[in-house]
C-alpha cells in the first residue's frame, strides 16, 4: 500500500476535486428540482411547513435540502466540508430563489 497525499491522487485521476461535483449540479438547479426536493421532505417528515422546527443539514452537499426546508419556512444549519468558491455558489444560488 502506498501513502499518497489527496494532491498526488487527485493529479492522477484516482479522485475528483472535493465540491465539483455539486458545484456542475448547481448549474442544473431549478424550480422543478427545488419543488421536488420540497415535496420530498414534507414526504418523509409527513408534514406541509417546517414553521417554528430547526432543520439541520449535515453533509449538505449542494444544498438542495436545506434551500427546500428554507423555503418549507425551516431555520436552517447546513455544514459539509466545502471550498470556499463552492460556497459562494450556495449562496448564489440561495439568493436566486
Amino acid at each position: 500500500m502506498t501513502n499518497k497525499t489527496h494532491a498526488q491522487e487527485l493529479g492522477q485521476g484516482q479522485r475528483f476535486a472535493f465540491g465539483q461535483n455539486w458545484t456542475n449540479f448547481l448549474r442544473t438547479l431549478d424550480d422543478v428540482r427545488i419543488q421536488e426536493a420540497e415535496r420530498s421532505l414534507k414526504q418523509m417528515l409527513e408534514i406541509d411547513l417546517l414553521t417554528g422546527r430547526t432543520f439541520l443539514d449535515v453533509g449538505s452537499g449542494s444544498g438542495l435540502f436545506s434551500l427546500a426546508a428554507r423555503r418549507l419556512r425551516a431555520r436552517v444549519h447546513s455544514l459539509d466540508v466545502v471550498a470556499g468558491e463552492l460556497l459562494s455558489r450556495h449562496i448564489v444560488a440561495w439568493r436566486q430563489y
